[in-house]
């Protein structure tokens, strides 16, 4: 009976300790740095399908995104903390699994560049983006920037979001469909390419 009191013991003890540190690194790439990797087409020619990037997600907690930055956002949810954090990452843990076995993806965690912030004024005129009556220039984009969905000609971004895009224009599902984003939305800031090696370095 002390024998078996003592395996059981150590197979408890190593259960919490593999739950301890499977909890710990959870809550380490749901608030703090994780790597994600491309799985579509809009952000060429900064990201490239199958590339592998450095997400720094506690930035945004120390201050609010600015107008150029490469973000990962959720498109669905505004919900922000460090435990639906880690809930969040269950579900894109989850979904990346079914992505390796079905090469198909849900559409919410998304990858873009903040274009406006709130308090700007946007508009779309020939292709062009306007930022606050100002042409923007874009050497990272591919193609022209048209307007869709219901948008206005000009609009002002409102108190507490940014308008995102694609750099890859005709091949985005962004801002331009769904509107601007609540910055809570925005979960981290991607810093880095790490793979593959040969491509490694820092996005701007």
């Amino acid at each position: 009976m002390q024998g078996f009191n003592k395996i059981f013991g150590n197979i408890f003890g190593w259960i919490t300790s593999l739950l301890i540190a499977v909890f710990v690194s959870l809550f380490i790439v749901s608030n703090i740095v994780t790597m994600t990797q491309i799985k579509e087409l809009s952000m060429e020619p900064t990201l490239f399908e199958d590339q592998r990037v450095v997400i720094n997600r506690a930035i945004y907690y120390i201050r609010q995104p600015e107008k150029g930055e490469v973000v990962i956002l959720n498109k669905d949810s505004i919900s922000k903390g460090p435990l639906v954090n880690m809930v969040h990452e269950v579900k894109e843990i989850i979904n990346s699994l079914k992505y390796r076995f079905t090469g198909k993806i849900e559409k919410n965690i998304l990858i873009k560049r903040v274009i406006a912030v709130e308090g700007d004024t946007i508009g779309f005129v020939d292709g062009d983006v306007y930022v606050n009556g100002d042409i923007l220039v874009e050497d990272y984009t591919i193609g022209k920037t048209y307007k869709r969905a219901s948008q206005g000609q000009v609009f002002e971004i409102p108190e507490g979001m940014v308008f995102v895009m694609g750099d890859n224009r005709d091949r985005s599902l962004d801002s331009r469909e769904f509107g601007p984003v609540y910055m809570d939305q925005i979960k981290g800031r991607a810093e880095y390419i790490f793979y593959p090696f040969n491509q490694m370095g820092k996005i701007k």
